[in-house]
């Protein structure tokens, strides 16, 4: 009787194991957001799952947290370059950690990398900024090399205006807050939407003038990457902010992603990969009369 107890916990465990390792970080979920703001330029969020499609919109996809090494290679981001193609976002934002240690990195995989950047395009432009294991062994000039050969832009502690027919958008990238030189102080421009790109998503804690900003997207914590009952995994740099949205007062809202690869172990369990839209309204919406 006992062994059929003792193989039954063991076929469970494998089976939970299985799920960790093969399933779970393959299961790419997408999610749509829809943002707009009225003239007090108070944010209202909301689901947009049947919305995205509205020409009305100006859509951003989010990438995160790559993680590229000799377990997870390029040619597993084919889904999301095929999501990419799918929904035609209007700019494309990367917050950081394209690879995972630059120590240990395949180099015969380089020009791979390289083409499957290239393969999602977006009008406006791709906007990057790095993340503490882009900095790793060394990794810094190789992988601001690779995003650049793949088509983007890179900000550290830099702006960047982009426009449309319709629409301006003032992107902010801040340098890592763990292993580069970050700058904390920006300022709002004319521009209709302002975006702030940063990896880990407590460097808001030190942002000077945050309501300066009406989308802050990070990384880095991967949502945990494994989350057990009565057990969340916080890493430094997102011990205040973990997961998910925040509305930081009524006119910032903070959003991080649970990233695209994984690291330290090739697992996820609870917390599967994401790539994230957000459909920011054209123009502000009129402010209901006060009575």
């Amino acid at each position: 009787m006992y062994m059929y107890i003792i193989w039954g916990i063991l076929f469970l465990l494998f089976c939970l194991f299985f799920y960790m390792v093969f399933i779970e970080p393959r299961r790419l979920k997408e999610k749509h957001y829809f943002i707009k703001k009225n003239k007090k330029k108070v944010l209202d969020i909301s689901n947009a799952f049947d919305l995205y499609e509205n020409d009305s919109n100006i859509v951003i996809c989010h990438l995160s947290d790559f993680h590229f090494s000799r377990y997870f290679k390029p040619q597993r981001i084919n889904r999301v370059i095929r999501s990419i193609m799918d929904i035609a976002p209007d700019l494309i934002v990367f917050t950081g950690d394209l690879i995972d240690n630059y120590e240990k990195w395949p180099h015969k995989e380089t020009q791979r990398l390289v083409e499957k950047l290239n393969r999602m395009t977006a009008p406006m432009g791709k906007i990057a900024v790095l993340g503490n294991h882009d900095y790793r062994s060394e990794g810094y000039y190789f992988v601001k090399t690779v995003l650049s050969e793949g088509g983007f832009t890179v900000l550290e502690n830099e702006e960047i205006f982009g426009s449309n027919d319709e629409v301006s958008i003032n992107i902010a990238g801040m340098d890592d807050c763990l292993s580069g030189n970050p700058k904390f102080s920006f300022e709002r421009t004319l521009a209709q939407w302002h975006l702030l790109l940063v990896h880990e998503p407590d460097g808001v804690l030190d942002t000077e003038n945050i309501q300066n900003f009406d989308l802050i997207l990070a990384g880095h914590s991967h949502g945990g990457q494994v989350r057990l009952p009565f057990l969340f995994y916080k890493i430094k740099g997102s011990i205040t902010y973990t997961h998910g949205l925040y509305l930081l007062g009524k006119k910032t809202l903070l959003s991080i992603s649970n990233g695209i690869g994984t690291s330290l172990f090739p697992i996820r369990f609870r917390v599967p990969p994401e790539l994230i839209y957000y459909h920011l309204a054209k123009k502000p919406a009129e402010v209901e009369q006060e009575k």
